[in-house]
């Protein structure tokens, strides 16, 4: 069984509160949901067991620490960025991973981004992909930048992490704009795996979730959808938000045949910096 529980992270200052939109009919929205929000906090911290019934012993237990769409900018700034490296790197995972967007949408963004997220540190290491945002800026100075600060790119390419003679793979793809061209970077990324271990892929965008079960991997980690950004209320697993009209893969875990996808609800804004019902998200996932 997958349990999920939800903790609320630093109070709000009234500058907060105009960065992130949380706003107190919270309670009220999300009437007939198994997920508690506050309406009064900075951010959610995520905690969810994730069962893969072909892990490898020495993984049992293994956490993974969840990040996306940072979105560096004048409204995220290395501060705010500070904050939440501190906040993840005291929840001591084993392994991080950093599934996109960067930046918003200016080159120079990524310098604050790598000032602060050089000091993210993980046993096995800090790992990441593209998102789409980071291709609005010069990509190959983003990547570059990124990738030298400790979040190391994975660009349709997959490593293996290992616990004595018992690994995992780790794959990586490049922000995916068209669904034609899911199977082409998966199958690139795939071209490097040679054992038959369980697979996790990192993808910004959840959009492709067949591709992801035809490739049998075991747990797909994104973002892209910021949890709906704007949400109007949650009845049972239907999110009321305008970003639903573009994924039914909004925000928390979902399966198709034996894949599960995580899709977390980010960090930063876009378009408008505000959130409303829809809190910024760390992420801990531990694998049973």
């Amino acid at each position: 069984m997958q349990e999920q529980r939800i903790i609320h992270g630093r109070g709000m200052t009234r500058r907060d509160f105009l960065r992130t939109g949380t706003i107190g009919i919270s309670s009220l929205a999300f009437v007939g949901s198994s997920y508690t929000i506050s309406s009064n906090e900075d951010y959610d911290l995520v905690e969810r067991i994730v069962t893969i019934p072909r892990l490898p012993e020495a993984f049992r237990g293994f956490s993974i620490g969840l990040l996306s769409d940072i979105h560096s900018s004048v409204f995220m700034n290395k501060e705010d960025m500070d904050a939440y490296v501190m906040a993840m790197n005291a929840l001591s995972p084993d392994i991080i991973f950093v599934t996109g967007d960067f930046v918003n949408s200016k080159t120079s963004e990524v310098y604050p981004f790598v000032e602060s997220f050089s000091q993210l540190k993980a046993p096995h290491g800090v790992w990441g992909v593209l998102g789409n945002h980071d291709y609005f800026a010069d990509v190959e100075t983003v990547s570059k930048e990124v990738d030298a600060c400790g979040v190391k790119l994975l660009r349709n390419d997959a490593v293996t992490v290992a616990i004595g003679s018992s690994v995992i793979n780790i794959v990586g793809v490049d922000d995916i704009g068209r669904g034609a061209r899911a199977s082409e970077y998966i199958g690139r990324a795939l071209s490097s795996v040679t054992n038959a271990a369980p697979r996790i892929l990192l993808c910004h965008k959840p959009y492709f979730m067949e591709d992801f079960s035809a490739n049998a991997f075991d747990l797909v980690l994104s973002g892209h959808t910021h949890g709906g950004q704007i949400v109007f209320a949650k009845i049972n697993d239907t999110y009321i938000t305008p970003a639903s009209l573009w994924s039914k893969y909004v925000w928390g875990l979902y399966r198709h045949n034996d894949t599960q996808l995580y899709v977390n609800r980010g960090l930063g804004s876009v378009g408008i910096p505000f959130r409303m019902n829809c809190p910024p998200e760390l992420t801990k996932l531990t694998l049973a």
